[in-house]
């Protein structure tokens, strides 16, 4: 049989390990007998024999003629400020990114310029001095593009299959309880090697940092993770939004998640419902991340500059989504970020003063607590960061437009839509208000703002006055979002309606929405109690699939049937007498309202029929760990806003879990459902009893896109009594109307977004 004569021939030997060139002087080898092996000739030492473990070193400059181009990885989840640097013993220095997961604390050399064909004698270093290098561009996904209609299909089929998901990523608890148990038998683990191991993004990998993070959870904590945490664990490290049931210990599964990814050498942010929310969350799972050598911090609002960088240097860093938007979009003002890379260094090279002092350090990998809040509910709303504007606001010409607006009457003169915050003027209010110099448009869009602070902006209800200072109450949370202010001189407007000094307006510096901003994170992950509802918008527009996570415990909570009144007056009496009846029983009551006006309502009615309560609303802010510690408590009566919605956990005494538990009365008529969800799931966590109730009235304005005035009339006086449960389905449908509207109000927000951001690529910023 005839062979090929490269056939026989061994493989070439790698880079590292090349035989030394011979000599041009040298004679030629003499011819070896066949018999006897040929000698080698004396080989280099490879340069990375002994390369030093992975550690985060500024990249170092290549000394040589040639310097070779390192190798880039696009991989999604490869952060490129990592470098590792080699010196080889032809005294060049080479620098080669550290691939994002290394197996070992070893690092390649095949792309070290001794693997060159040039000789040693020939790289002659450079004498003329270098400038330092500079840091890497933080990394980040780019922006995604807009779906279009086959796109926007294909991602929602691509989601689908929400069990077969769910039963895969609780098959592979079985594994990870399997590497628990050879965790537990070394008893002195190697917390460097245990990061080495964790590097990877393959399901092994992912299930020996849980089985590492859920070992060292049951030391430090003492808390033993259920299988259905490890798997919502799971299910958060590959990327997907876990459904998981209110009370079933999202805090210690986020926890668990955010552990395994900072070993992973990513640094993650942690995003909650609020502040309150940030520094608890952390402070519970501080001695965790400390097991495992890991360092975390809180950034939370009015917190110094200096302090912000140093939390995010940190390598988990607990804070609520907002403040990470708006200190991402300070670093875009200071130092504002393109899609190319080359121009990012550059800007980088011209002023680095602006780029030393970002905040943030990338965008790498985020987990969301309450993700239906933050991406769905809050998406609607544009974050805007302004700065005072130059010249002060006129107050006498404020003023004067404001006593207009007082002398119009509604109905004639304007209309008023509460639902979108709209006022329209009639003929009769463009003949009453015919300005009397300047532009008509100017003019009108004032008076607008004028009447909408007069007629659809209430006192306790979107903000409150404190210290002669006007501040907005989040309409999600119910709390006090200080530092926000409405624009368009609509502030200045409310702050003389009531009275307040006179501040500056605001001029816009940069603004974002969430649909455009978490994308980029190259990875993100989510959890929440009511994420269903929201499945397909979460796959078209985030492009993630949701994972539903069954109860540790069977539910042991009862829904009794829901009560309608023709009138508030009439809700709140009843609400008096059945949280008397329940207290006397020794139980706790947790009430929901609308607002601080409905709280405080409901406070005087229990006052005066001497009935002990507690209040908890945005004026009562200061004393809200207090509150939620004594509300489980027996014959406890707690009233709150929408601050005890979201991440609220009312721990029982034994008394109240053995009288029934806590019962939740929802008063409040919230825009979709997902919040009166998230309300009653206060009651009956982790295998608790408890039960809760709905109460409606007919003057809110729950009905308002539903029923007409005159229906709701009829409805009072004859059918309330009869028809209580279908007239609640009809407050069902008033909400599925809202959140039909408010998704589209969201599409298109995120297309003007996409579009002012064209029109100023199209413009171009420079260098």
């Amino acid at each position: 049989m005839n062979r090929s004569p490269t056939s026989g021939r061994r493989p070439p030997p790698s880079a590292c390990c090349r035989r030394a060139p011979p000599s041009r002087r040298s004679p030629p080898a003499p011819p070896v007998s066949p018999k006897a092996p040929p000698t080698p000739s004396p080989a280099l030492p490879c340069p990375t024999a002994s390369a030093a473990p992975f550690r985060r070193k500024p990249m170092t400059r290549t000394a040589c003629v040639r310097p070779r181009r390192c190798s880039r990885s696009n991989s999604p989840s490869t952060p490129r400020l990592a470098t590792a640097t080699l010196e080889s013993g032809c005294g060049c220095a080479s620098h080669t990114p550290t691939p994002p997961w290394p197996p070992s604390g070893r690092v390649a050399a095949g792309n070290c310029c001794c693997s060159s064909s040039m000789r040693p004698a020939e790289m002659t270093p450079l004498r003329l001095p270098l400038p330092a290098p500079l840091p890497a561009p933080a990394p980040r996904r780019p922006d995604m593009t807009p779906a279009d209609g086959l796109e926007r299909a294909w991602r929602r089929l691509r989601h689908l299959g929400i069990e077969r998901r769910s039963r895969r990523h609780l098959a592979a608890v079985a594994a990870i309880r399997a590497r628990i148990d050879a965790l537990r038998a070394d008893r002195h683990p190697d917390l460097r090697m245990l990061r080495l191991s964790c590097r990877g993004t393959d399901a092994g990998a992912r299930q020996h940092a849980l089985a590492a993070v859920a070992l060292a959870a049951e030391s430090a904590l003492g808390l033993r993770a259920h299988d259905t945490q490890l798997a919502a664990a799971d299910a958060l490290l590959a990327g997907c939004f876990a459904e998981m049931a209110t009370g079933e210990g999202k805090t210690l599964v986020v926890a668990l998640a955010a552990a395994a990814g900072a070993l992973a050498g990513q640094p993650v942010h942690v995003l909650t419902a609020n502040d309150y929310l940030v520094g608890r969350d952390a402070a519970e799972m501080a001695p965790l991340f400390s097991a495992l050598g890991l360092r975390v911090a809180t950034v939370r609002e009015g917190d110094a500059p200096s302090a912000r960088r140093q939390a995010y240097a940190a390598d988990i860093t607990y804070l609520n989504a907002r403040e990470l938007v708006f200190d991402a979009l300070r670093d875009s003002v200071l130092a504002p970020a393109d899609g190319n890379p080359l121009v990012d260094q550059t800007r980088r090279f011209i002023n680095p003063a602006h780029h030393a002092q970002a905040l943030q350090r990338g965008l790498h990998m985020a987990i969301i607590d309450e993700a239906d809040s933050v991406l769905i509910d809050e998406a609607r709303i544009p974050l805007i960061l302004s700065r005072p504007q130059a010249a002060p606001s006129d107050a006498a010409a404020l003023a004067d437009m404001l006593a207009r607006a007082r002398a119009l009457v509604p109905g004639r003169d304007f209309l008023a839509d509460a639902e979108t915050r709209q006022i329209t003027l009639t003929e009769a209010g463009h003949a009453a208000t015919a300005p009397a110099g300047g532009h008509r448009r100017v003019h009108d869009a004032r008076l607008c703002q004028a009447l909408a602070a007069l007629h659809l902006y209430h006192r306790d209800r979107d903000y409150v006055v404190r210290r002669d200072r006007v501040h907005i109450i989040d309409p999600q949370t119910g709390r006090i979002a200080d530092g926000r202010a409405w624009s368009q001189e609509l502030h200045r407007f409310i702050e003389l309606k009531e009275g307040c000094p006179l501040g500056r307006e605001n001029v816009t510096a940069a603004q974002i929405t969430y649909q455009r901003f978490f994308p980029r994170y190259r990875q993100l992950a989510g959890i929440s109690g009511t994420l269903a509802e929201a499945a397909g918008e979460l796959a078209v527009v985030y492009d993630r699939a949701i994972v539903r996570i069954p109860t540790h415990r069977p539910l042991a909570r009862s829904i009794a049937a829901p009560r309608v009144f023709a009138t508030r007056a009439a809700m709140w009496q009843a609400v008096v007498a059945r949280a008397n009846g329940l207290a006397a029983g020794g139980r706790a009551v947790l009430i929901g309202t609308d607002s601080v006006k409905d709280a405080r309502q409901l406070s005087a009615e229990l006052s005066a029929a001497d009935i002990a309560h507690t209040v908890l609303d945005a004026l009562q802010d200061a004393d809200e760990a207090a509150i939620v510690a004594q509300a489980g408590q027996p014959g406890r009566i707690t009233v709150a806003t929408r601050m005890a919605g979201r991440g609220t956990d009312i721990r029982l005494a034994d008394a109240v879990r053995a009288s029934g538990g806590l019962h939740v009365i929802c008063c409040q008529h919230n825009p979709n459902g997902r919040i009166d969800r998230q309300l009653v799931g206060r009651s009956a966590r982790q295998g608790d009893p408890g039960s809760a109730e709905h109460y409606r009235a007919l003057d809110a304005d729950g009905l308002d896109p539903v029923l007409s005035p005159r229906l709701r009339r009829w409805l009072a006086h004859r059918a309330c009594p009869r028809f209580g449960g279908l007239i609640f389905h009809l407050f069902r449908l008033g909400q599925a109307r809202l959140a039909r509207r408010d998704r589209l109000l969201r599409a298109a927000l995120l297309r003007d977004d996409l579009a002012r951001q064209q029109r100023h690529a199209y413009r171009g910023t420079g260098l």
